[in-house]
């Protein structure tokens, strides 16, 4: 998305999605460069859009999100199998996350 983005500033970027989903700090930096870039993102579910691919779907402009008839769009609550920790460092990540989507 970076090189399209400054290869031409200016069209719109196709991000096709079909994943199950899986890691939450991989899909955070793929958000995050989503809203970063100057062009449009549309965000496209062929197949499956679950967990994580979920939220990058819902990361699209929000005129130009679109699934195909047959597409499954899976959500559910907020759940991290990246860390294997103590409550103390699961309340960080809880933390850092409410800070994210707090702005």
């Amino acid at each position: 998305m970076v090189y399209l983005s400054i290869e031409d500033g200016i069209s719109d970027i196709f991000l096709f999605i079909n994943s199950p989903g899986r890691w939450l700090i991989s899909g955070m930096a793929i958000f995050d460069t989503m809203r970063t870039v100057t062009p449009d993102i549309y965000t496209i579910c062929l197949r499956i859009a679950a967990s994580m691919a979920s939220f990058i779907l819902l990361g699209g402009e929000p005129t130009k999100r679109i699934a195909f008839p047959h597409a499954r769009i899976m959500l559910h609550q907020p759940a991290s199998a990246y860390y294997r920790a103590r409550t103390p460092e699961f309340l960080l990540e809880v933390e850092e996350l409410h800070t994210k989507f707090a702005k």
